[in-house]
């Protein structure tokens, strides 16, 4: 089905999610969410289904929905001692099932270039920001407030997939270096991953040696910062998908990892 071509992301739309930053509560929220509304959802949903037709196109089996894989924009403020209400930017997930938070994700992030200092909710939480975790600390600046991005790869909560992930890169040592040496190759080294101070239980043979710092990792994950032209621009979709493909290596060989 075709769709009509993305837009991009207007200057005026983004300016909201500047002055949502700056007056972060209800009130300003309700009297000025007309660019939110009009603009900035629709936007989103049309990236989306651009995305999944470019991603289709280039054999990579991610998809997104309207509605299943994007985030609200309301915070969950009940474990975190920053109480204000919303989030100062807008995201997606696209996955192989189309489900929001399944292994192996391809995560949007769009708010004004220079970002702004934003904020778990179960329903709401973003992969790539720290500050929307119940552990969330006003402390850590995280993912989010530095510009708008795409990451792709494992965003894992659960114990055993991550323990999966790292049992595939100890029987296949060869094989991850090979994963890590394309992403490098494209200029797409993985991100710090949240790594234990210990060996994890059960990989304490490891200690030393030329995998312990992949085996510490408790996500693997690449980024790509995206520019206030890029995303106002019609060739994001595009963009996007190209750097998906980039991390094809690091999906397949989780996808794999952690296949049934």
């Amino acid at each position: 089905m075709t769709h009509a071509p993305f837009p991009g992301f207007a200057a005026a739309d983004l300016a909201f999610l500047t002055g949502l930053a700056v007056n972060n509560d209800r009130e300003w929220f309700a009297a000025h969410r007309a660019p939110f509304d009009e603009g900035l959802k629709p936007t989103l949903v049309a990236l989306i289904l651009a995305l999944n037709e470019a991603l289709e196109a280039r054999g990579l089996p991610l998809a997104g929905h309207p509605k299943n894989t994007v985030f609200r924009i309301h915070r969950d403020v009940r474990f975190s001692k920053d109480k204000k209400p919303y989030k100062t930017h807008v995201s997606a997930t696209l996955t192989r099932d189309g489900q929001k938070m399944s292994p192996g994700m391809l995560y949007v992030h769009i708010e004004p270039q220079g970002g702004s200092k934003p904020a778990f909710d179960p329903q709401t939480i973003d992969p790539m920001d720290p500050s929307t975790f119940p552990s969330g600390d006003d402390s850590d600046a995280g993912y989010s407030g530095n510009g708008p991005f795409a990451a792709a790869g494992f965003y894992l909560s659960e114990r055993p997939h991550i323990d999966a992930f790292r049992r595939a890169i100890v029987a296949d040592p060869k094989g991850w270096a090979a994963v890590e040496t394309a992403l490098a190759s494209k200029g797409l080294p993985l991100e710090p991953g949240e790594p234990t101070k210990r060996m994890p239980k059960g990989f304490e043979g490891e200690a030393g040696g030329p995998l312990e710092a992949a085996l510490k990792r408790t996500r693997w994950l690449v980024r790509r910062d995206l520019t206030g032209a890029e995303i106002g621009g019609t060739d994001l979709p595009g963009i996007i998908t190209g750097f998906a493909a980039d991390a094809r290596p690091l999906l397949d060989f989780g996808w794999k990892a952690l296949r049934p």
